[in-house]
């Protein structure tokens, strides 16, 4: 019998289920699978989660696996270095279960790990064509930033709980919000669970857009732009600095790459699309100036109690590190690891703003060394063989989606803690090792 009929299902379901996993990456929406309490944590802290995006995730390397049972072939790790490191922090993840103080926890959050392992590998072996990430990419900015753009100017929620969409009033507690005159002015969430995770899935999206637009042809540019003004729209009404600095830092490296190369023309077409965003936004910027000046306020470190928490957080980070350095408090178990050695926090407890930290807390001194090497592999690789790179558009969209992430890291432990950071994680790595192999 012949089995190509049947491959080629397996091979488009797995397709389609990729897309479907990036565009569900920031979704709320999820199943409890196991409801486990332990106040004051938050929930999502110990409870066995499965998102929308996990969902199909699981459903597209399940495809993927008939596909290859159906046509065995040869799988090709990407860039080796990059490869290592990841089996070898996949490992430390199930080390990390050795000394956790939540040792169940930690399996399945290795287990998750083993996952996102076999994700990069499908990224590797069967992302031929960049539209196969770009037209999904576009479909998550596209649907979040109709909803947040609709909160925002609503300042309450739009009536999408089903999807996963809080219910939302400025008013309540637990809201995020900018505090102006008095007043609470809300931040938008769109479906996902927090304004900062949205803005960094965003910032993500919003890079990788610029790239097309920029190294497309000319009806991708048509196509890109305006989904890239909408997603920047959004993307400033969550009002998310960390993700408001990885976009810039990120386009500030891609723009600065084509200068270098005095491709002035490629300049001038991300200048006319930045300026025509700020215009766009120029009535939003002058109605809600307290607000933004707010945002700038809180830069003092001295006077802003979100700062001061972080720093109080890492302070705490730091010292439970050093007394768990070798394999670390186990993955996924900092928050109780937090609990259980302080007790009573004067904030909310969870893990440190800061995702290298975060994981050496988690995974011990080695594992974090995987982490951060992993992190900078592709700056490094980028600064040696720039010459040859700077030729390559999607090295430059890879290497400036990682500075994204990387800087999101820096104030946030998303990246490295929930499912939403850690797919666009091994997503970035994923694109950076196959561009890199392809690239020679």
């Amino acid at each position: 019998m012949d089995s190509y009929p049947l491959k080629s299902f397996f091979d488009l379901g797995a397709r389609f289920f990729f897309a479907a996993t990036v565009v569900l990456i920031p979704f709320r929406w999820r199943l409890d699978l196991w409801v486990r309490p332990m106040p004051p944590l938050y929930s999502d802290y110990t409870n066995f989660l499965l998102s929308a995006s996990d969902i199909a995730l699981i459903c597209l390397l399940s495809f993927w696996a008939c596909s290859l049972f159906l046509q065995p072939r040869t799988l090709r790790a990407g860039d080796r270095l990059a490869w290592v490191l990841l089996v070898g922090l996949t490992i430390v993840g199930w080390v990390s279960v050795l000394g956790s103080e939540d040792p169940i926890l930690s399996r399945y959050h290795a287990i998750r790990f083993v996952i996102l392992l076999f994700f990069y590998l499908y990224i590797v072996n069967e992302i031929a064509s960049p539209l196969w990430l770009a037209v999904p990419v576009a479909m998550q900015v596209l649907t979040q930033s109709v909803v947040a753009i609709a909160q925002s100017l609503n300042q309450r929620s739009v009536g999408l709980q089903r999807f996963g969409e809080y219910l939302l009033e400025p008013d309540q507690i637990g809201v995020s919000i900018v505090p102006i005159s008095g007043m609470r002015f809300l931040r938008a969430y769109g479906l996902s669970d927090h304004p900062n995770i949205l803005g960094g899935c965003l910032s993500f999206g919003l890079i990788l857009l610029l790239a097309v637009f920029l190294y497309g042809n000319k009806r991708l540019a048509w196509i890109s732009a305006p989904i890239f003004l909408l997603g920047f729209a959004a993307l400033v009404m969550t009002f998310s600095r960390s993700a408001w600095l990885s976009l810039m830092v990120a386009a500030s490296f891609m723009v600065g790459c084509e200068a270098l190369a005095r491709r002035w023309d490629l300049v001038r077409r991300a200048i006319l699309l930045g300026g025509v965003g700020i215009l766009v936004l120029l009535p939003f910027f002058v109605s809600h100036i307290e607000a933004f000046q707010s945002r700038a306020h809180a830069g003092d470190v001295m006077g802003d109690e979100q700062i001061k928490e972080r720093l109080f957080l890492m302070e705490k980070g730091n010292t439970l590190f050093v007394e768990h350095s070798a394999i670390g408090v186990g993955l996924g178990a900092s928050p109780l690891a937090m609990k259980k050695r302080f007790g009573e926090f004067p904030i909310n407890i969870q893990p440190p703003h800061y995702a290298i930290l975060t994981a050496v807390l988690e995974i011990g001194l080695f594992g974090g060394m995987f982490y951060g090497i992993l992190m900078l592999l592709p700056f490094l690789n980028f600064a040696f063989r720039w010459r040859s790179f700077i030729d390559q558009p999607f090295m430059k969209a890879a290497v400036g989606l990682l500075l994204a992430i990387c800087i999101v890291g820096v104030f946030d432990y998303y990246t490295w803690f929930y499912a939403p950071g850690r797919l666009w994680q091994w997503l970035a790595w994923g694109l950076y090792s196959s561009v890199s192999t392809k690239a020679g």
